[in-house]
């Protein structure tokens, strides 16, 4: 079942990212700083990045291109692009919504945009590109352990969650 792996891998990826944030806030801040959207400990901007990678590796690098080398370079542009397309939609799309704006990468690089700009992006999706690299192959073998009822209460309590945070708290 596709739909189950997916969301697994964004369940871990995001599981991931809130943990990155917390450092980074960490390093940047010099305290703990939890700047969540939502009330779980996951950041779904950092799953959906490398998840949207990962379908177009499964369904097109993977599949089209013969040469390793090249399939590392296709995947590493990839990985840039959706990571500057998930940080794209979830700050224009929430600031849209409900007229926050969530980061602004200006503030710290000389950038037009709020939510993407080149050095930050690029550093993000080298991330998920070496994350797509060496830490996905071991993802990939533990997911299929997880037990299909495991995968309906995270999907129930992913949704709640989501219901709870965009529609009673914002």
């Amino acid at each position: 079942m596709k739909l189950k792996k997916y969301f697994l891998y964004l369940i871990v990826y995001s599981i991931g990212g809130f943990i990155l944030e917390r450092i980074i806030n960490l390093i940047a801040l010099g305290e703990y700083y939890d700047n969540s959207i939502l009330i779980g400990p996951y950041q779904p901007l950092y799953g959906s990045g490398i998840v949207m990678a990962i379908i177009f590796y499964d369904f097109v690098i993977n599949k089209k291109v013969n040469n390793k080398i090249i399939k590392d370079i296709v995947l590493l542009i990839t990985a840039i692009i959706t990571t500057g397309l998930a940080e794209a939609v979830t700050g224009f799309g929430y600031e849209y919504l409900y007229g926050i704006v969530l980061w602004n990468y200006g503030e710290f690089f000389s950038c037009n945009l709020y939510y993407i700009c080149f050095i930050p992006t690029t550093l993000f999706g080298i991330g998920s590109y070496l994350v797509i690299k060496f830490i996905h192959p071991y993802v990939k073998n533990y997911i299929k352990l997880i037990p299909d009822y495991l995968f309906y209460v995270l999907l129930f309590i992913f949704s709640i969650d989501i219901i709870i945070t965009f529609f009673f708290i914002k």
